[in-house]
């Protein structure tokens, strides 16, 4: 099994890096302003702790031209989603009010029944919406339940909220008109997702 490191920065400057999300959830748990993320290597987790352990600063390599979206839910305030160009830039601005949008630029959905895969749906409903409005071809989001199952029409309606079975089968419409028009809908890793939130 891969180990991951998962660093954290709570105010104050105490920070530090687990190697199990059990511990590093004891340490940011019920704190608001506690940010913390996953890495791969020891040294992405040191890296983006020197650098201030801002979500908004990655070191990526450089993603195909399209639309991305991801979702998360780290800032403990309900689920962000987030949609970018190949290059992180927001987008959200072009499909949602400005008062719609948080001070990060990411829309933040609140509700008991709300789940990041449910964010993730939205997510990709954005993407598509402004993939067809300005003619882009790609779209990519590193969600595989979203871009292989739900998106596709593919659900367990027994088991899914009436809202979230409404989202899907909008997004279902969504991505036939888009891919009837020469578009496609790709799979990345959240590594290389522009839009990736850099919490889950």
């Amino acid at each position: 099994m891969k180990n991951k490191y998962y660093a954290y920065f709570l105010l104050g400057g105490q920070r530090g890096i687990c190697e199990d999300w059990k511990e590093c959830e004891k340490k940011v748990k019920g704190v608001a302003s506690a940010r913390f993320q996953s890495f791969k290597t020891r040294g992405g987790a040191e890296e983006w702790l020197k650098s201030g352990a801002k979500y908004e600063i990655r070191i990526k390599k450089q993603a195909e031209p399209g639309i991305y979206f991801d979702a998360g839910t780290g800032r403990g305030r309900g689920v962000e989603i987030s949609v970018t160009d190949e290059n992180g830039k927001d987008l959200l601005d072009k499909v949602l009010p400005h008062k719609k949008l948080n001070k990060f630029h990411k829309h933040l959905v609140k509700g008991k029944d709300i789940t990041n895969n449910y964010g993730e749906l939205l997510a990709c409903n954005y993407a598509l919406r402004l993939a067809l409005k300005s003619g882009t071809k790609k779209v990519f989001g590193d969600s595989k339940l979203v871009i292989d199952f739900w998106s596709q029409g593919i659900l367990r309606r027994k088991l899914l909220p009436k809202k979230t079975i409404k989202l899907a089968e909008e997004v279902f419409k969504l991505r036939r008109k888009f891919e009837n028009n020469g578009g496609a809908i790709e799979r990345v890793s959240g590594d290389d997702n522009p839009a990736d939130l850099g919490f889950h």
